[in-house]
């Protein structure tokens, strides 16, 4: 069982069910020790069933960040992202706390949060190209892009990573992350 309040650095491909997975441990407890899940600080319009986040302006986003209130942050494809400090409180709360990464900031986050956990979501290249045709956010030559980036970024995934697959239906993932704290 882990025993200490734990960051969990959720990191995937696009269409593997990252915001599924949050959307899903933010409605329904399915266990006491169920991690709180934080939202992220977006400069873009996020679409409807999208993450969990809080849209802002770049104005905004820079002033918060200059004032210290992100404990993470990066840039990917024309917007920023941030994760708040107030994550801090609530593993200071005793709380275990998931929160969408970025695979390309795993490396500094790390270095932020040094016992952070690495949740690496996998699924099969056969499964993701269905979910990415049915969300229909790409075209095909952006969704054979997102697969071929994908595959390129899963050599980015550090030893530390904890994998949970996605292949199936969502209780069965959240189930796996349940175990790791539960069981470990």
């Amino acid at each position: 069982m882990i025993e200490k309040p734990t960051l969990f650095f959720l990191l995937g491909p696009a269409g593997v069910g990252k915001d599924t997975l949050l959307n899903k441990l933010k409605k329904k407890q399915y266990s006491i020790k169920q991690p709180l899940v934080a939202h992220r600080y977006l400069t873009h319009a996020v679409k409807e069933n999208d993450e969990n986040h809080i849209e802002m302006s770049e104005l905004d986003f820079n002033r918060r960040k200059e004032a210290g209130l992100f404990l993470f942050d990066w840039e990917h494809q024309n917007s920023s992202y941030a994760v708040g400090k107030e994550v801090l409180q609530w593993l200071d709360a005793g709380e275990h706390v998931i929160v969408n990464g970025s695979r390309r900031y795993l490396s500094t986050a790390q270095k932020i949060v040094p016992d952070l956990v690495p949740l690496w979501m996998t699924i099969s290249e056969k499964v993701l190209r269905k979910r990415l045709i049915i969300r229909a956010r790409e075209t095909k030559k952006e969704r054979e892009q997102r697969l071929e980036e994908n595959y390129e970024l899963a050599r980015l995934k550090s030893d530390k990573c904890v994998s949970i697959t996605n292949d199936a239906n969502m209780k069965k993932t959240i189930r796996q992350i349940l175990a790791l704290i539960e069981e470990s």
